[in-house]
């Protein structure tokens, strides 16, 4: 951290001197900001920053979707079902070795996967019955039910890691990686930086790996870049190249410079507010203290505010992406800005004029959102204080509803049978669902559409009017990412990752 306060006082002090975009060196690296990069190189996490651009290279795994929501094949060579996709079988492609020569076989990823379940840090491999080898290079799966999108969720969260290697590391990876991926991790400074470089003993041709995730660039260093205004200066003073998901203030700054390339696509999540499913908190049982809160919120003012325009109404709790998504509830009402609706339901609801808790990251827009919703609580008579915590205290306690009323998050997933899977799952973690609710009712209309033939137009409103009337949930809104780069460094043939945005590994890059 120290190193980047450094380069990031002579860029401020640079920048001043000469007010002008600097040039950056050619020294084939390509240099990239992002909010947060790990706090730990272990490959067993939890679903925090899953979505984070680097994981993808510095482990591979089974499959991985491409921007077309398509899996794709990876370290797994092919994959069947027999039984209506309760049951299949895997087969791995030969030859796969990780960065320390270790062979990755059937056995590991036995391993990995019975190890994730064991861990219980993704609720997906909670779904897994039993798994085991059948050959060098095949086993099987079998899933508790054939619920839609999970065997896809484990192709692409389970990784290339022998278990040789792993056991062979003192803190489980925690400061040094060895896996199958092209990439070695070659420095590494938890939560600062860390910078991957391609190995020479790669075991297969990377003309061979899926196009989206097929490497392009030699070295690339990931830099963790938090506050908004040292994204611009570092990426106007050639510290970095890029900045990946800029905050929107700053993003829009560098609109129609030509020194730079702004790419701007819609949100891939969007922000949720979830309301506490634990009896310690009043609005637990509360419908209409929920829906209260609902009302007062404007939604409009808030991406007026936190994005400047650019961004967008959520129709449901949940991104419009998300395989399942249904246009016409675009058309439906949803808790549209009311005060006097708002205090209407506070007066008939049970709240009693306690103070509110509203927990969020302590990181981007997240303080200011919280802010706002605030104030837009207080007009409606409802008492709120905010809790912007660091991300360690995040990760600790986003499933304790015991330790706030409100979360602010975002939720992220191929299906919305994922983001359901994460959030409302009365069953997928010990306390309950994803806020400590026990709701068996959305559980059973969750299950309705996790079967093939289930996941149905009409299953699927079954859950999205649930979900919008009992207001466990509301979707606040989609922000547009933007990703900005200097025009320097000479993007060419890019590849787009699943959210949409630049896959910058995959990319090639004249002017490195």
């Amino acid at each position: 951290m120290k190193k980047l306060f450094s380069i990031l006082l002579a860029a401020i002090v640079a920048l001043a001197l000469f007010g002008t975009v600097l040039a950056a060196p050619k020294d084939g690296v390509l240099d990239i900001a992002y909010s947060i990069v790990p706090d730990s190189l272990t490959p067993f996490r939890p679903e925090v920053n899953r979505d984070a651009p680097y994981f993808t290279e510095i482990c591979e795994s089974l499959g991985v979707f491409d921007s077309d929501k398509v899996l794709n094949p990876w370290l797994a060579k092919s994959w069947t079902t027999d039984d209506n996709g309760f049951t299949y079988v895997v087969e791995l492609r030969e030859g796969i070795k990780d960065s320390a020569g270790n062979p990755f076989t059937a056995d590991d990823a036995v391993w990995f996967i019975q190890e994730s379940v064991a861990r219980a840090l993704k609720p997906v491999f909670n779904k897994i019955e039993s798994v085991e080898k059948t050959g060098d290079l095949t086993f099987s799966l079998k899933l508790k039910s054939n619920i839609v999108g999970t065997f896809e969720k484990i192709m692409t969260e389970t990784y290339g890691i022998t278990k040789a290697a792993f056991e062979a590391s003192p803190d489980e990876f925690g400061s040094s990686l060895v896996s199958t991926s092209p990439y070695a991790v070659t420095n590494f400074v938890a939560s600062s930086e860390f910078t991957i470089e391609l190995r020479e003993d790669y075991w297969q041709a990377l003309e061979d790996m899926p196009a989206c995730v097929s490497p392009k660039v030699s070295k690339i260093h990931w830099v963790q870049i938090a506050e908004a205004s040292q994204m611009g200066i570092a990426v106007e003073t050639g510290v970095v190249d890029m900045v990946m998901r800029m905050p929107i203030a700053t993003g829009m700054q560098y609109e129609g410079n030509p020194a730079f390339t702004v790419e701007k696509t819609s949100g891939h999540q969007g922000y949720q507010l979830f309301f506490s499913g634990a009896e310690t908190s009043p609005v637990a049982n509360d419908q209409k203290l929920r829906q209260a809160i609902a009302y007062s919120i404007n939604n409009e003012a808030l991406i007026q505010a936190l994005a400047y325009g650019n961004g967008e109404p959520l129709y449901d709790v949940h991104s419009p992406i998300m395989i399942g998504y249904n246009p016409k509830w675009e058309n439906e009402e949803n808790y549209p800005y009311d005060v006097a609706k708002a205090k209407q339901l506070v007066a008939e609801s049970d709240y009693k004029g306690q103070t509110l808790s509203i927990l969020c990251s302590g990181n981007g827009d997240m303080p200011r959102m919280a802010q706002v919703l605030q104030a837009f609580m207080m007009q409606a008579g409802i008492n709120v204080e905010i809790n912007a915590a660091e991300m360690a205290y995040i990760v600790a306690n986003r499933l304790d509803g015991t330790k706030y009323d409100m979360f602010i998050n975002t939720i992220g997933g191929t299906y919305l049978a994922d983001a359901w899977a994460i959030r409302y799952d009365p069953n997928a973690y010990s306390t309950g669902d994803g806020t400590s609710r026990k709701d068996y009712v959305l559980g059973d209309l969750l299950y309705e559409t996790w079967t093939p033939e289930g996941y149905t137009e009409e299953n699927i409103d079954k859950v999205h009017n649930y979900l919008k009337e009992s207001c466990i949930a509301y979707g606040l809104y989609n922000p547009y990412n933007y990703c900005v780069w200097r025009t320097e460094i000479g993007v060419e043939n890019e590849v787009y990752e699943i959210a949409g945005t630049i896959a910058p590994a995959a990319t090639s890059y004249t002017g490195l």
